[in-house]
């Protein structure tokens, strides 16, 4: 397991053994091997300033819980200087062998010392085109449908010409995006094997329908004066941290003026986005679909053209909120209850954490909460009320009408995915965790713990409520 570069309450993650001991190992039984990202533990010294020099911050890292060091350029000063530390007396040996048990055993479970090289003749054919399948499937699964006016999805069979357009939608390198290959994208003179946008659109196609690709924005608005759909790719270019850490998180001009063009022929327009994060639209917002792709990698045209139309139901839900504007970033649904009362001061987004729609409905017809010991077991009586096959996604959320401690208007504390044929009903168990609903957090070293007030919880599956009280 790879450890965050980030801190939580001013203490990074490398350096806190409330998080790489207390909670990974000792409550989640994690056993395996904990590993720094790049060059963090040195971090510790030179960006974070919380050790006088390398030895000390090698110290605080291994005696938090880290068993390797992401050190991609100088090991030797990363060995000498865990052996300084431990003639200083800040690191025990009995700490090193612990870490190296942990990193031998990872080892011998690989097989390496049997077979310690890869057959690089052969790598190439063991990995492309591995588990397309699967990859289909998990990018299907991800897809969240956001807007669908007038049911202009999926696709119907009235459709004869589909114009596909945009910078992005026969880019198979932003759509993998960072990280694919290389750390910002793809490198130059690499091919990806994979489907595009575009390409799932044409194979997916049924017999009759003229799939028109429109390579300029001007030859767009032309071709989408007499088709039936316009569907545009928009998105960012494909990138990693420090590349990715754009401040302004929003379409480009140039794409917000050709979704702007295409709304105005006058035609059905499905914008699908091809980002890790959601993007301030402008212009761009109010199309009759509007379909979150995220990077959906090299089968993500298959996935995209399975929901188009309509070979799969989509059932993905947003896990962060969409923001109207610039301006009201950062955005978090867990925001806390004050006396601000300017515009859209308050949770206000465009698309709210956890939205997402489906080519079917559904009801929630019962829910129940019952108080055990440690925990609180929410029932929840779920129904598929259209006429299509679907994957429901159940959130639980829990509110407090009263707090001492300022607490959000509602949290979500649980969920589960079912999937109803059409016309079923189900009821589902959830559990939630006594210390899901704490609201003032424990201490980060771990020396505190998270505090439950007594009172009334309201849990809170779709438009259903149940109360439970904690003593």
């Amino acid at each position: 397991m790879m450890v965050n570069s980030g801190a939580i309450n001013g203490v990074p993650a490398t350096a806190s053994k409330y998080l790489l001991t207390k909670v990974l190992r000792d409550r989640w039984g994690f056993k395996g091997v904990t590993v720094s990202d790049w060059q963090d533990v040195r971090a510790l010294q030179t960006n974070y300033r919380i050790a006088a020099d390398y030895p000390e911050a090698i110290a605080l890292a291994v005696n938090a819980g880290l068993d390797m060091a992401m050190e991609p350029y100088y090991a030797k000063q990363w060995s000498d200087g865990l052996k300084t530390a431990v003639d200083r007396g800040l690191v025990s040996e009995r700490r090193i062998n612990e870490s190296v048990t942990r990193i031998l055993r990872l080892k011998f479970s690989l097989g390496l010392f049997e077979h310690p090289y890869v057959d690089a003749s052969k790598a190439d054919a063991a990995v492309l085109g591995a588990d397309q399948g699967l990859a289909r499937q998990a990018a299907t699964e991800s897809q969240v449908l956001l807007r669908n006016e007038d049911s202009v999805l999926p696709v119907g069979t009235s459709v004869k010409k589909i114009v596909v357009a945009g910078a992005y939608a026969d880019d198979i390198n932003d759509q993998v995006g960072g990280w694919t290959i290389g750390w910002q994208g793809v490198p130059d003179g690499v091919d990806v094997p994979g489907t595009t946008v575009l390409k799932g659109i044409q194979e997916a196609a049924p017999p009759g329908t003229e799939v028109v690709h429109a390579k300029t924005d001007a030859d767009a608005v032309a071709e989408a004066k007499n088709a039936d759909l316009t569907v545009v790719v928009v998105g960012e270019k494909a990138a990693a941290e420090g590349g990715a850490d754009s401040p302004r998180p929003e379409l480009s001009a140039d794409q917000q003026a050709l979704v702007k063009s295409l709304k105005a022929s006058g035609k059905p327009v499905v914008t699908v986005v091809l980002a890790g994060r959601p993007l301030v639209l402008g212009d761009a917002a109010g199309t009759q679909g509007l379909l979150m792709s995220w990077l959906p990698g090299t089968e993500g045209g298959h996935a995209v053209a399975d929901v188009l139309f309509g070979a799969a139901n989509p059932s993905g839900r947003l896990p962060v909120s969409w923001p109207k504007d610039v301006g009201n970033e950062p955005m978090y649904y867990q925001q806390l209850p004050g006396t601000n009362g300017g515009a859209e001061s308050s949770y206000d987004a465009l698309y709210p954490f956890g939205a997402g729609l489906s080519y079917t409905t559904y009801a929630f017809d019962a829910i129940t909460a019952d108080k055990s010991a440690g925990q609180t077991t929410v029932k929840v009586t779920v129904s598929n009320t259209g006429d299509r096959d679907g994957d429901l996604v159940v959130p639980v959320y829990v509110s407090r009408p009263v707090s001492e401690v300022l607490a959000p208007d509602r949290k979500l504390v649980a969920f589960t995915r079912v999937a109803l044929k059409a016309g079923e009903s189900r009821t589902v168990s959830l559990r939630v965790a006594r210390r899901t609903l704490a609201v003032t957090p424990g201490d980060i070293d771990g020396s505190g713990t998270a505090k439950v007030e007594p009172g009334v919880y309201t849990f809170t599956a779709g438009a259903r409520s149940a109360d439970v009280t904690v003593r």
